[in-house]
C-alpha cells in the first residue's frame, strides 16, 4: 500500500506552540504509513528542528506566509501553495495557524485535495479586536470551514466557539487535545544561572511578549508582591522569570527598571530550553487574554509545577481549580495575588498540586494519544484518499 502523502502547513516557523505540534506530528507519525512535508516561513527553529530528524522531512519554505495581513503577499503564498499541492498531489493536507489555515485550505481545495484538515490552535476571533475585524475574520473562517473535510479544535471550549460562530457545518468538527512527550530533566540549570539559591522561591512562565499573553498583568503583580515581606512565609527570596521574547520586550524592560524590580523579575528572552527551565520553577502562572490548549502549561504540568491561570480557551480543561493548581476568573488582580500567595506560603500544597499535575497531564495530554488520534483522522476512509488523482 503506497504511502499518504501529507502536506502540513503553518503560517509561521518561530518557536510557538502550533510549530511544535506540526514538529511532533510530523515527527512522530510512523513512515511506514506516511510521507511528510510541512509548508511554512523560513527562518525559524520549526525549520532546524525538522532538518534535524533522522528521518527525512521534506521542508518548504514560503517567504509570502507572514503574520499580519498583506493582500498582495497573501494572494501570492495562496498561488504558491496552489501550485506547490497540485504538483505533489498530496493526499492530505493540514493546515495550522489562522493566516495558513485560510490559505492553506483553499489552495488545497483549488488544488482538488481529497481530505483537508485545520487545526485551531484557539480561533484568532475574539473580543478585543474590533468589530470590522471580527467580521472580517469570522466570513474568512466560514469559507475555509466550507472547503475543510475536518475542523479539529484543541479544546472543547473552541469547539463550542467554533459551532457557536457557525465556522464550520456543526459535523465537521472534532477535538484533539494537544499532548506532550514526558522528558526527564536536571534541575538546577534555571536557579544555577540566575543566582538563585535553593531555599528562594521562584514563579515563573513561559510566553510570548506579545498582547494575547498579557506580560504586564504578571509584571504589575510581581510589582505589588515584591513590596510585601510575607509571601513565602520564611522561606527565600521571591523572584519571577518570564522565558519569551516578542513585540512587547522593550515596554517590559522599560516597565521592569521604572518600578525598581531589576534583580527579582527576570526576562530570558527565547530559549528552546524552556521546558527545562520550567523545572525550576515553584509556580507557573499564565495570564492570557485568549488561548487555545497551551502547551506551556502541559510542560509545567508534566514537571510537577501547580499552575495559577485565567480561565480562558481551554486551560479551563487543563488545570483542575484546587487540585492542580488554581483559576481565576475575569485577570482579577487580586484573585491572582491570592492564588499566588496561598501557594508560596504552602510548599506541601504546591508539591501536591504539581504531582496532581503531573498525573493529569500523562492521562489526558501525552503525545501518543495526541498521534494517535491524528492517524486515525489521516486514514479515516483509507480507500477514499487517493480517489480522483
Amino acid at each position: 500500500m503506497a504511502r499518504v502523502k501529507v502536506l502540513q502547513v503553518v503560517t509561521l516557523s518561530e518557536m510557538g506552540g502550533a510549530q511544535k505540534v506540526v514538529y511532533h506530528i510530523a515527527a512522530g507519525l510512523p513512515q511506514k504509513l506516511f510521507e511528510m512535508t510541512v509548508a511554512c516561513a523560513p527562518g525559524g527553529e520549526l525549520v532546524r528542528w525538522l532538518q534535524q530528524l533522522p528521518h527525512k522531512v521534506r521542508v518548504i519554505e514560503v517567504p509570502e506566509l507572514r503574520r499580519n495581513i498583506s493582500p498582495f503577499f497573501d494572494l501570492l503564498a495562496l498561488y504558491r501553495l496552489y501550485r506547490l499541492i497540485r504538483r505533489e498531489r498530496f493526499d492530505v493536507v493540514h493546515c495550522h495557524s489562522s493566516k495558513a489555515g485560510v490559505l492553506g485550505r483553499l489552495a488545497a481545495w483549488m488544488a482538488g485535495v481529497p481530505k483537508i484538515f485545520f487545526t485551531a490552535h484557539g480561533w484568532g476571533i475574539n473580543e478585543y479586536q474590533s468589530r470590522t475585524a471580527r467580521f472580517f475574520y469570522t466570513w474568512a473562517e466560514r469559507l475555509a470551514g466550507a472547503v475543510s473535510t475536518r475542523v479539529v479544535c484543541v479544546s472543547e471550549n473552541d469547539l463550542d466557539k467554533g459551532r457557536r460562530l457557525g465556522l464550520a457545518v456543526g459535523g465537521k468538527f472534532c477535538v484533539i487535545y494537544n499532548g506532550l512527550p514526558e522528558t526527564k530533566w536536571f534541575k538546577g540549570t534555571l536557579r544555577g544561572e540566575l543566582g538563585i539559591k535553593k531555599e528562594d522561591v521562584v514563579v515563573g512562565t513561559v510566553a510570548r511578549l506579545a498582547p494575547q499573553k498579557n506580560p504586564f498583568f504578571l509584571l504589575e503583580t510581581a510589582g505589588r508582591m515584591a513590596a510585601r515581606s510575607d509571601n513565602c512565609r520564611g522561606e527565600g527570596k521571591l523572584y519571577f522569570v518570564i522565558v519569551g521574547d516578542g513585540p512587547l520586550r522593550p515596554k517590559c524592560e522599560e516597565f521592569i527598571k521604572s518600578k525598581g524590580l531589576d534583580g527579582s523579575v527576570f526576562l530570558l528572552g527565547a530559549r528552546e530550553d524552556a521546558a527545562e527551565l520550567v523545572q525550576d520553577f515553584d509556580v507557573f502562572v499564565l495570564f492570557s487574554r485568549w488561548e487555545g490548549l497551551p502547551l506551556t502549561v502541559i510542560e509545567a504540568m508534566l514537571a510537577g509545577v501547580p499552575v495559577v491561570a485565567n480561565n480562558t480557551g481551554g486551560v479551563g480543561e487543563m488545570v483542575v481549580d484546587g487540585e492542580t493548581g488554581f483559576l481565576i476568573e475575569g485577570l482579577d488582580p487580586e484573585a491572582a495575588e491570592r492564588a499566588l500567595v496561598r501557594l508560596l506560603s504552602d510548599r506541601d500544597l504546591r508539591r501536591r498540586m504539581g504531582e496532581a499535575g503531573r498525573r493529569r497531564a500523562r492521562e489526558k495530554f501525552s503525545l501518543a494519544e495526541m498521534l494517535c488520534r491524528y492517524q486515525e483522522l489521516y486514514l479515516e476512509g483509507r480507500q477514499l484518499v487517493t480517489k480522483g488523482w
